[in-house]
């Protein structure tokens, strides 16, 4: 009933994906350097998940004065052969738009913005799909991501931390970041394998078996935090002093241990608020 009154008829649950893809380049360089002293290595098909489309917005790089023909062949080969590996993937849509280099600004892209708004309007007004995720943290598209929304289209803003306005997340219907853990989990296999990452979960046991305990964390309201050195298998165990509600305490394990505190204060501060914020770590005296 629904195609005959011009709604939509398709399948169930169509999802496309849109990417500013100089905001996704710039942000696996930069959290990949935070973690890991370098840029993480995308597997563009994680990336895609669950997504039916996906339309990727990039420009050649400009050319700069300090570049010579080789060094800007390079680079530009190197951009030209990352657009033909995504348009190999199937549901995968590349646009370009121009690029210009000032001098004290940088790279300049043109067209991008128009094209996006272009893409993002037509499949909103043509119920192409029921709901979208945008990868962008630009406040130039906030009355982009107003306008579909008003239309009915749900919105999954991914966004850069600490480079996003707080607009443009509320223009969205659910606006998550693209923290480390989501860019590991589309990083390759090679990525992952050579780049381990600590492990995060709530258990009922308040200490490990074999744990020698080492340091503590205080927040803002005393001891927050004990961490723990298992002898067996050689990893710090990081814990919630108290149990929550359901008795479990929250626990992060890892062999690096100044990995494994920054992971632990990374999502106590997103669970537990400001009592997390800022821990004292204190080593025990022997």
């Amino acid at each position: 009933m629904s195609g005959m009154y011009g709604g939509y008829a398709g399948p169930k649950e169509v999802q496309y994906l849109f990417i500013d893809g100089e905001q996704l380049r710039r942000t696996v360089e930069e959290v990949g350097n935070d973690w890991f002293k370098k840029p993480i290595d995308i597997d563009y098909r994680k990336l895609q998940g669950t997504c039916q489309k996906v339309f990727f917005y990039d420009c050649l790089p400009a050319r700069t004065q300090a570049d010579t023909d080789e060094a800007y062949k390079q680079k530009r080969d190197a951009k030209e052969a990352l657009f033909n590996e995504l348009r190999a993937i199937a549901g995968w849509h590349v646009s370009q738009g121009l690029a210009k280099h000032r001098k004290r600004v940088g790279q300049e892209q043109k067209e991008v913005d128009i094209l996006i708004a272009v893409d993002m309007l037509t499949h909103t007004y043509r119920r192409n799909m029921h709901r979208l995720t945008f990868l962008s943290g630009d406040q130039d598209f906030a009355p982009l991501l107003e306008a579909v929304v008003r239309e009915g289209m749900y919105v999954e803003l991914l966004y850069p931390e600490r480079h996003t306005s707080t607009d443009l997340m509320h223009f969205a219907d659910d606006a998550t970041p693209l923290d480390v853990d989501r860019l590991y989990a589309a990083a390759t296999e090679d990525f992952q394998r050579s780049h381990g990452m600590p492990t995060r979960s709530f258990d009922l046991a308040g200490a490990p078996q074999d744990g020698v305990w080492v340091e503590q964390g205080h927040g803002q309201a005393g001891p927050f935090a004990k961490v723990w050195h298992e002898q067996t298998s050689g990893l710090f165990n990081i814990k919630t002093v108290h149990p929550n509600a359901s008795g479990q305490y929250f626990t992060v394990r890892n062999r690096d241990l100044a990995l494994g505190k920054r992971y632990f204060e990374m999502h106590a501060r997103q669970i537990f608020g400001p009592q997390a914020a800022s821990l004292d770590w204190r080593q025990l005296a022997a």
